[in-house]
């Protein structure tokens, strides 16, 4: 599957599940194949507890996020396997569900 690919489908996912779809992409190295997942927008209630997690240990909550927000059964099974010649690849799943936590900040300058 190609990057190209891996975006037509997660769009064709975000219509079917009625809700946005992130392609999640990996690669080994240059000569190697895509390693290709897929993750739905957390929502607000799973974002917040993600932040409130965060305080004691970010990446495990991001971990506790990407499994009730990873599709599985779409998604290549290295980025939810145990075995750790995988941790990398499950590794940056983690980071790349944390970073569909996004806030805006306060810029108002008080007196």
């Amino acid at each position: 599957m190609t990057q190209e690919e891996a975006q037509v489908k997660a769009d064709e996912l975000s219509k079917e599940l009625n809700v946005k779809v992130h392609p999640v992409i990996f690669q080994e190295n240059a000569d190697s194949e895509l390693i290709v997942g897929f993750i739905k927008e957390p929502s607000r209630m799973v974002k917040l507890a993600v932040l409130d997690k965060s305080i004691m240990g970010g990446f495990s909550a991001a971990a506790e996020m990407l499994d009730s927000v990873l599709l599985k059964e779409h998604s290549d099974p290295r980025i939810y396997s145990e075995r750790s010649e995988d941790d990398k690849i499950y590794l940056g799943a983690v980071m790349a569900a944390y970073d569909l936590v996004k806030f805006s900040v306060n810029t108002l300058k008080k007196k």
